[in-house]
């Protein structure tokens, strides 16, 4: 029967797709390491805090919310010329305040390109190692039903 050959191809395909994302992320995980790596440790200071998405969290923050996520924007200054960065994400519970130092990292040959300390460190790994297994894990289940007549070959 042909339509059992269905979820065998389904399975390969997201196989194909998570390894795929796996390599996506793997990627911007070793340019984050690298960016790290290279970059230079600047004191900064917290000139704001703004409404920005929490980790995680795509959705923007809307006007008027009770609860907001903020982040910091913070000022930084490299050969005399000033230079701000918010970061990325927010957090519910905002632990910095205005007129707080943090360390900031940039690239030593666009000092605009920037980072807070620790920014990043932990979510795409993470993400890359859910994907990689999850690709590990469809591939075990494809071996292990190939003679079970599950998708039949």
């Amino acid at each position: 029967m042909k339509w059992l050959r269905f979820p065998r191809t389904l399975g390969i395909i997201v196989c194909l797709y998570l390894l795929g994302m796996s390599v996506v992320f793997g990627v911007l995980t070793s340019r984050n390491y690298r960016f790290i790596h290279d970059a230079r440790q600047i004191s900064g200071t917290v000139i704001a805090l703004v409404p920005r998405a929490p980790l995680g969290s795509t959705r923007e923050p809307r006007a008027g919310e009770r609860r907001t996520s903020l982040a910091p924007t913070v000022q930084y200054q490299v050969s005399g010329k000033t230079y701000t960065y918010t970061a990325a994400q927010g957090h519910f519970r905002q632990t910095v305040k205005i007129g707080d130092h943090l360390t900031v990292l940039c690239d030593p040959k666009d000092p605009a390109d920037a980072q807070l300390k620790g920014e990043g460190r932990l979510l795409v790994p993470v993400i890359t190692a859910g994907f990689a297994i999850s690709a590990l894990l469809v591939a075990f289940i494809l071996f292990r039903t190939r003679n079970l007549g599950i998708g039949g070959s």
